[in-house]
């Protein structure tokens, strides 16, 4: 009998698997993908690798439907004793790369961030898209309920691979292919289209032109909350001469309860030029919950020494800042919201799950404040969501994280 218990055994599958086979210049990494604890980043991991579904190409800007990781470079390595990780999938050789839209995080208590996981980096709560990380032989703690975890690399040969990616630095290895395989009916029955994932068409519509003045693309379906509406542009159609209208796009964010909101045109540019040729598309993200403006809302983020809140006036770039400290008297004094870089005014940049913003508040210390909030839940009054806030002294640096809310 136990001869036959064996046999049995090693005929079945030692672990349930949906594996991912990830092939770069180094060698293979193989990837055991947690879809039952992340289904979101797997399956957005999925349709992406085997181009099953659209993406917005970063430097074109055109929707495209290409295997997205194939030639891709790990762009940015840390191989620092204590925090070593491999980020790649931007899609642009850099940071500022993405395939279109966003997707909420998946926290799971069984996932943290040990040696050699699979991660999904980000600009802040709720803002997955495409780039995503391997950790290498250490812990980082600091990393856990920060970015979602999707996939564990358990195989000797293939940790192997990942210290060899680390070693070789920025930009010095590069994803060849990724192929999947299933070795269970749980894994087999795992639908990577049926995970409520954010879709991006290219939109159907007309373009309605006054020389000089305006360029306005007509809707054939009008955008209605969660949709994000982009515009590039060239005059040429030439390799390298394609930018983003910044001005062109459009969120149509959560509105008040029991209303729907429906947006059927969209400012392209005020067509000076005589030739312009527009790659348009639309990501529609099921549940989204961020506003499109903070006109008239306050921010409230509880801080371990006092409450800070950002009352917006109905210009939704400034207004009233007041820190509330646990003891002694309130601090109170008037922001506006600049750009993080050039410290020139600029509005709070909002998306389909989270908005961010940069608080110049003369009164406060620190003065600049980068808020970086993802929207979860809401209710008729409130949204409640995470933050992650820096402050600026000599550069960006880390300020404080945790929960945040929203006025409605």
């Amino acid at each position: 009998m136990k001869p036959a218990l064996l046999l049995l055994a090693l005929a079945c599958p030692l672990q349930a698997e949906l594996l991912a086979t990830v092939q770069t210049t180094q060698g293979d990494v193989a990837v055991v993908l947690q879809y039952d604890k992340a289904p979101q980043a797997v399956a957005n991991f999925i349709t992406l690798a085997q181009g099953t579904r659209n993406h917005v190409d970063p430097v074109t800007g055109a929707v495209s439907k290409g295997s997205y990781y194939i030639g891709e470079k790990f762009f940015r390595v840390l191989n620092d004793a204590g925090f070593k990780i491999a980020q790649t999938g931007s899609g642009t050789g850099t940071n500022s790369g993405g395939p279109g839209f966003a997707f909420k995080d998946e926290f799971h208590a069984a996932l943290t961030h040990v040696p050699y996981v699979l991660s999904m980096a980000n600009g802040g709560p709720n803002s997955n898209g495409s780039q995503i990380f391997f950790t290498g032989n250490v812990s980082i703690p600091s990393l856990n309920n920060v970015h979602t975890i999707f996939g564990l690399v358990t195989d000797p040969s293939s940790r192997g691979v990942i210290d060899a990616i680390l070693a070789a630095g920025n930009n010095g290895s590069t994803i060849t292919g990724i192929t999947f395989s299933r070795s269970d009916a749980a894994a087999i029955a795992f639908d990577e289209h049926a995970q409520n994932l954010p879709e991006v068409t290219r939109p159907d519509g007309s373009l309605a032109v006054r020389v000089g003045v305006s360029a306005l693309w007509h809707l054939g379906q009008a955008m209605s909350t969660g949709a994000v509406f982009r515009a590039f542009s060239s005059t040429t159609m030439a390799t390298g001469t394609w930018s983003e209208l910044a001005a062109a796009r459009q969120h149509v964010g959560i509105a008040a309860p029991g209303v729907v909101p429906s947006v059927d045109t969209a400012a392209l540019d005020d067509a000076a030029a005589v030739t312009v040729f527009y790659n348009l598309s639309v990501a529609r993200h099921p549940g989204a919950l961020a506003p499109s403006t903070l006109a008239n809302r306050t921010v409230t983020i509880p801080l371990s020494g006092g409450v800070l809140t950002y009352a917006f006036d109905s210009s939704g770039a400034a207004g009233m800042t007041t820190y509330t400290p646990a003891s002694g008297a309130p601090i109170t004094g008037p922001f506006t919201t600049i750009h993080p870089y050039t410290g020139l005014p600029q509005s709070p940049s909002t998306d389909a799950h989270s908005f961010y913003f940069v608080a110049d508040t003369p009164a406060l210390s620190p003065r600049d404040i980068w808020l970086k909030i993802g929207c979860d839940s809401a209710t008729a009054t409130l949204i409640t969501g995470r933050h992650s806030t820096q402050y600026y002294s000599y550069g960006w640096q880390p300020f404080a994280s945790g929960t945040a809310t929203l006025s409605r």
